[in-house]
């Protein structure tokens, strides 16, 4: 599989180097669905992910000849797509935007149930909840399915750092999951003074 995957790799840089039109197609058509998937956890709604992914999209064909090819594809996109979304984040901070529903989410967490009919909306809900920083590892790792060092090289970060959001996330995820079903778990250090009465 990793063969294949280094072949479509080189196959989409080289055709996107050589008929730009053709190889943005073809890199749409490789890595659209998983790059939509970590965009509508990194959103609030549909729209806001689908204007990031085409932004994302348009930004890799044009920078196409600064792209390593010993890097993984998947993971310098998804670098260019969090780039833009930490830019449009610090524009609209202090705006609110509304949460998505499990038709917003992709299968990966609109499938999952857990003890609840509405588990997937609640995943999202405490998923989107976490602060920019631990939902950006929590997405690569569980919705790209990528590995703690590839995380690191993607968000410029070391690896201990990655280690010790991922950590903070899941804790912080059971106790946000753990209020929607009534179970007590303690709040997290890290979440102390934000409680709501």
């Amino acid at each position: 599989m990793v063969n294949a995957q280094a072949k479509t790799k080189m196959e989409v840089w080289q055709e996107i180097r050589k008929d730009r039109e053709r190889g943005a197609e073809r890199l749409v058509a490789e890595y659209g669905n998983r790059l939509y998937a970590a965009a509508v956890l990194l959103c609030a709604n549909d729209h806001d992910a689908e204007e990031l992914v085409f932004r994302t999209f348009d930004q890799a064909v044009k920078k196409i000849r600064l792209f390593d090819s010993r890097r993984n594809f998947f993971t310098w996109l998804y670098a260019i797509m969090l780039n833009f979304h930490r830019m449009n984040h610090r524009c609209r901070r202090v705006e609110e935007v509304p949460m998505g529903t499990a038709e917003d989410l992709p299968e990966q967490v609109a499938g999952r149930s857990a003890e609840t009919p509405n588990a997937g909306d609640e995943v999202a809900n405490a998923i989107r909840a976490l602060s920019q920083p631990l939902r950006e590892v929590v997405v690569l790792r569980y919705f790209a399915d990528k590995t703690v060092e590839e995380i690191a090289a993607a968000l410029n970060i070391p690896i201990g750092t990655v280690k010790s959001r991922l950590h903070n996330a899941r804790v912080e995820l059971a106790y946000l999951l753990s209020q929607t079903v009534g179970r007590r778990v303690p709040t997290p250090p890290h979440c102390r003074g934000k409680e709501k009465s």
